[in-house]
């Protein structure tokens, strides 16, 4: 079965630009690895030092959400804290057809 979600994925505590430009590139590859990187924005930002993304485009259609998500959280919090251990890492889902 397959559910809509909606992702906020926020990175922030980032040391400096140059690990906020790392951080979004990584996030990047995590998206593209699990597929939905045409439906995530990322946006890297200076001042303070952090990474905001999310589904803008609309809700991301996953089946076996559950079992995704886990697999998802892992990859995406290994990936981030190998280029930035002290990141604060917030998942965030949404679910739209609950409204």
């Amino acid at each position: 079965m397959s559910v809509n979600i909606h992702l906020y994925l926020d990175i922030t505590k980032l040391a400096s630009a140059e690990e906020a430009d790392a951080v979004g590139v990584t996030v990047e590859e995590v998206f593209k690895e699990h597929g939905i990187d045409s439906w995530m924005y990322v946006g890297v930002f200076h001042d303070p030092p952090k990474v905001l993304t999310s589904s803008e485009n609309g809700p991301i259609i996953i089946s076996g959400f559950a079992k995704w998500s886990e697999q998802f959280e892992s990859d995406v919090t290994r990936s981030i804290r190998a280029t930035a251990p002290e990141a604060h890492i917030d998942v965030e889902w949404g679910y739209p057809d609950e409204a």
